[in-house]
């Protein structure tokens, strides 16, 4: 395989990955807005996570997230605000922690926007077919492999 370096970062397939992030983001929280949701894309992402989960503590979810924990923080502190979830203090795994629930009201909000939400991602990833699909998330998941092999991160 040829290898070439790119002349700069804004060259680079990390970029590219960083970007579609980027737009990914922006249309979410377009797209919430569209729907009238009065929610940011990292909280409805956040409720979606706990509404998906079981026994999800604030740890958890912020490696969910891929977000530290006084983000999680901020984050679930404005959900329970809205009256979204709620924190119960419990055991796991021999330590306390604070687990987090969906409430009857962030309930029906998953509810009545999680197919709308899906279907708005399925729509454009329409564009590939199943094989180019299985291909990229192959590719960024060895990306990733590589990454955290090099730098010992973990998330």
């Amino acid at each position: 395989m040829n290898k070439t370096i790119p002349a700069c970062y804004a060259e680079c397939l990390p970029y590219l990955v960083d970007k579609a992030s980027v737009y990914l983001r922006l249309h979410g929280s377009d797209f919430l807005q569209q729907l009238g949701i009065d929610l940011t894309l990292e909280q409805y992402i956040a409720l979606d996570a706990v509404a998906a989960g079981t026994d999800l503590c604030q740890r958890d979810l912020a490696k969910i997230l891929l977000k530290d924990r006084s983000n999680v923080t901020r984050i679930l502190s404005i959900l329970e605000s809205k009256g979204l979830v709620k924190r119960i203090a419990a055991m796991k795994q021999n330590r306390p922690v604070k687990l987090i629930s969906i409430t009857n009201k962030g309930q029906k909000i998953i509810d009545k926007y999680s197919l709308i939400v899906k279907k708005d991602l399925e729509d454009f990833l329409s564009e590939f077919d199943s094989n180019e699909l299985k291909q990229f998330k192959s590719t960024l998941e060895k990306m990733i492999s590589k990454i955290s092999e090099k730098s010992n991160i973990q998330i």
